[in-house]
């Protein structure tokens, strides 16, 4: 999948048109419809970091989805953010993740992949609820 499309994608999911996440981004709606339409390679670099901040994802998580592997290694995207945030509230899970608005980026998605990781065991235990 070309890079152009990923980013496609992710902002699609986000529920936003192009021209509401253009805004969002920080973007002129034509500079990022030239992305979309012509790819990132030509972009400039501030860009693309600014369309990737918006989303929620790095360059490098931009490039691993692109070429399609270690796509699990991926934080979260945007979609399940407010399904994080429910999380987040809830007093049996918040006081780990508490920090987690003034968190670097880098702490954030270690947080984010964390939170997948237990989502994803109780998705198991309530499929398989005798195994522990």
């Amino acid at each position: 999948m070309q890079r152009a499309e990923v980013l496609k994608k992710l902002i699609e999911e986000t529920g936003l048109n192009t021209k509401a996440f253009a805004e969002k981004a920080g973007l002129p709606y034509t500079t990022l419809r030239s992305i979309l339409m012509r790819g990132v390679g030509g972009a400039s670099v501030d860009n693309v970091i600014k369309v990737c901040r918006a989303l929620g994802i790095t360059a490098e998580d931009m490039e691993r989805l692109a070429s399609g592997t270690n796509q699990e290694a991926v934080t979260p995207m945007l979609s399940e953010l407010s399904e994080f945030e429910a999380f987040l509230n809830n007093p049996e899970h918040g006081l780990f993740f508490k920090d987690y608005l003034e968190a670097p980026e880098e702490r954030k998605r270690e947080m984010l992949t964390f939170w997948q990781f237990i989502k994803d065991l109780e998705k198991k235990k309530s499929e398989f609820p005798g195994e522990k």
